[in-house]
């Protein structure tokens, strides 16, 4: 990449930033060719760095930030319980289960209604929630881990109002400073979180069905929606255009429960109360795999891929959450043990996919199973209704529960 380009990158980051000012300031001091718009590029420049660093630095395995944390959970507890990230079908036969993290609420608050959705920022520093009183919170992760007592540094950022209705899920853009909802009020919000005060989106996309489920692409360029409607919607984030694959091949033939992205956006991943699943192509919105009564005729209410995408994980109203294998369409692990058949929950993957974690409608708990085996290893208690999602942190093992 030649160094006007990197400038270029500079200067539209410096827009998104909001210094317009200090960017046209150094366009003109390097003589740098920009149209002053905000790109994804450096910091996929960046992201792919830091991967190099890290890798170079750990032997191709872990981190030094994870190396570190390692050592403090052997020194604690005398056995190590963090584990490298990522399984596979081979080393899951002869696998043992893990004991599960502890789990000690650091953090509580509260939207007027109930709280449907919850996620983290790519790089966890921050995470927001969604509730069925048609509001947002966005939380600083790092107070949530010191909160201590009645201290004065409040987590909650701000709280987001725009929505008429119900919040169904949300997707941080990569460059961690644009948020989008979307709603029962048929649209999608983005939400510019690098201005202070800001309580309404400064763009939005309307919709002829209820939105439920929403995931950028890792490049930040698209942005992927599923609705009532059967059809998958690609948006490109610059144009606002709308894309459909209506007219593809093994289309859902119900409402979209769910739709991911995966790690490097190659492919994504539907689940539909229709029963199925299916993986599709990013580049053709081709079906690639399809998975017909994924949860034997129930709905599936969500799906998750793996991060080496080889997998996914889903969840169905028949008290099942299946591992499957992509390429082969085999179920490679069940996990099985709690109740849910009313509702639609939302389940997660831990930051390193050693365990799986979901909630449970018959006692309020939110079970974990160790993803290799399939043992149930923990029950996290002392929630007073439904948990209805859990979102886990992407550096570490915290987690969050919304009920």
């Amino acid at each position: 990449m030649t160094e006007n380009e990197v400038l270029s990158l500079i200067i539209g980051q410096l827009v998104a930033y909001g210094y317009s000012a200090v960017a046209q300031s150094v366009a003109n001091a390097t003589g740098a060719s920009s149209d002053l718009m905000p790109s994804s590029k450096l910091s996929e420049l960046l992201q792919l760095a830091k991967e190099k660093m890290e890798e170079e630095e750990s032997d191709g395995e872990f981190s030094n930030k994870s190396m570190d944390h390692d050592s403090a959970a052997a020194d604690e507890t005398g056995t190590n319980t963090n584990y490298l990230s990522g399984f596979d079908a081979e080393s899951m036969q002869n696998a043992q289960p893990k004991t599960a993290p502890e789990f000690v609420q650091n953090y509580f608050t509260q939207h007027k209604g109930s709280c449907r959705i919850a996620s983290f920022s790519y790089d966890g520093r921050f995470a927001a929630t969604g509730s069925n009183d048609a509001s947002l919170k966005l939380l600083d992760v790092s107070k949530m881990q010191n909160r201590t007592g009645d201290s004065g540094d409040k987590p909650v950022v701000r709280t987001l109002y725009d929505h008429a209705d119900a919040v169904n899920d949300l997707s941080f853009h990569p460059n961690g400073i644009v948020l989008a909802s979307c709603s029962n009020d048929q649209s999608i919000k983005l939400f510019d979180l690098s201005k202070s005060g800001v309580k309404r989106a400064f763009r939005y996309l309307q919709d002829a069905s209820p939105v439920n489920s929403i995931s950028f692409h890792p490049s930040g360029d698209f942005l992927l929606a599923g609705t009532k409607d059967s059809a998958v919607r690609i948006y490109d984030v610059r144009t606002l255009q709308c894309y459909t694959n209506s007219s593809a091949a093994n289309v859902h033939q119900g409402s979209i429960s769910q739709i991911r992205y995966s790690k490097t956006g190659k492919i994504f991943a539907t689940s539909s109360l229709d029963g199925s699943v299916r993986i599709w192509d990013s580049v053709s919105s081709q079906c690639i795999k399809a998975f017909e009564n994924a949860h034997s005729g129930a709905a599936v209410s969500s799906v998750r891929i793996s991060k080496n995408e080889k997998y996914v994980l889903t969840a169905g109203l028949d008290s099942t959450m299946r591992l499957w294998e992509i390429s082969s369409g085999n179920v490679i692990m069940e996990y099985k043990g709690h109740e849910n058949r009313a509702h639609i929950l939302q389940p997660t993957f831990s930051y390193n996919e050693g365990f799986v974690f979901i909630g449970d409608e018959a006692s309020t708990s939110v079970f974990c199973w160790d993803t290799q085996t399939g043992a149930l290893v923990k029950k996290i208690t002392g929630h007073n209704d439904l948990v209805r999602c859990v979102a886990a942190s992407p550096n570490d093992n915290g987690i969050i529960t919304c009920r």
